[in-house]
Formats: structure tokens, sequence, C-alpha cells
């Protein structure tokens, strides 16, 4: 199997390495912010069997919001979530033509936002993702804001310091650490998934997620 994934932090792609999966490095798109032109959840965006990258899109991405988050939204359970204003046109119109069913939420960095346990349970910090996917039948744990490093910024998003595969969570850095883990742990076992923490010695880290090609 084969993830496309930031280069960025070899511990954690030789990490993935060692667990069988082939990774993709992403390329640096230089009009973003510093911290985020490595982050897979910014290029590409996979929805059924059609994989969007920037230079698919209509408009041109750019360092500033709502530009560089053309791509950041979420496919879950035959909806696309996000924030309908700034997802590129291309993708919305796809999402018509194939009958997938567009719920607007106001956090404009909805894919990073969201940890996706499966198809009926997430997990965020973001309010307004709560209300949306609860409003379609989506259980969800609301975590606290921040306690997750990205470089730059004042802190990172659950989404972009996990990535699942199957019915396993990867965590990039130690969520033991998070002060909200023994809910995200509970939260996880109940739906009888599985998580494995890469690199413990490492602060959980917001690296852009990973996505499956």
């Amino acid at each position: 199997m084969s993830i496309v994934m930031s280069g960025e932090y070899p511990e954690f792609v030789s990490a993935m390495h060692d667990r069988g999966y082939k990774v993709i490095p992403t390329k640096r798109i230089s009009c973003y912010h510093q911290p985020e032109q490595f982050h897979a959840d910014m290029q590409l965006l996979k929805i059924r069997d059609r994989l969007f990258t920037p230079d698919k899109c209509r408009r041109k991405p750019s360092r500033d919001y709502p530009q560089n988050v053309l791509l950041n939204c979420l496919f879950l359970g035959n909806r696309l979530y996000g924030k309908l204003t700034a997802i590129d046109e291309t993708i919305l119109e796809y999402c018509e033509e194939q009958g997938i069913e567009l719920v607007n939420v106001n956090q404009g960095y909805t894919r990073c936002s969201t940890l996706i346990v499966n198809e009926y349970a997430v997990i965020t910090a973001d309010t307004s993702i709560e209300k949306a996917m609860k409003a379609h039948g989506v259980e969800v744990l609301r975590i606290s804001q921040g306690h997750i490093r990205l470089e730059g910024f004042d802190y990172g998003f659950i989404g972009g310091c996990s990535g699942r595969i199957g019915n396993t969570i990867f965590f990039f850095g130690n969520i033991r650490n998070h002060p909200d883990y023994s809910e995200i742990k509970a939260f996880i076992d109940s739906y009888n998934s599985k998580f494995e923490i890469l690199c413990e010695e490492i602060p959980l880290t917001d690296i852009g997620g990973i996505v499956e090609i």
C-alpha cells in the first residue's frame, strides 16, 4: 500500500516504512506558510477513486486563508464536510455530479481538524465540525484545543497529527501526553479500532496527516 505524507520528518517516514507501507513524500508548495508547505492534507484530497491536487483546481492556491485551504475538506459517509466558500469549485462540481451531499462548517481547516475513527465516529476540537457531524448521525468526541506541535503556529490539529489505515490509527508523536488521552483511547477502543504511537520520544506533531493512494 502506498501513502503520501510529509517527508520533513524522516523519523515518522521510517516508522511507516518499518510497518510495510510505501511512503511517497510530498513536494513543497512554496506559496503556503512554511509549516504547511509539505502537508498532505493541504495538497491532496481523495474522494472515492478521484484524487484532487492544487494544479487541478480552478482557483490558484496562495499563502493567505482561505486560498490555502482549497482542498482541506473531509469526505465521510457520502458527504463532503468543509467551508463551502473556501473549497475549490472543481471539487464542489464533482460532488454534485456524484450525488455527494455538501455540508458546510465554519472551520476552513476541516480535514486538519478531524481524526476519522470510522465512517460513524470522529474526534475533533472544533465545535462547528462537532455540530455538523452530530446533525448527520456521526458520533463525535470533542477534545480540548492545542497540545499538538506545529512549528510557526500556536498549535496544530488532531487530524494532522494522525492518520487512519484500515482500522488502525497512527499518531505522529506521543499522544499519551495529551490531556484528553484517556478519553481518546477509550473512544477509539469503543469502536474496536487500534492505534499505534510512532516515535514516542517526539511530542505529538501535526505533519499534515497521510493520504492513501
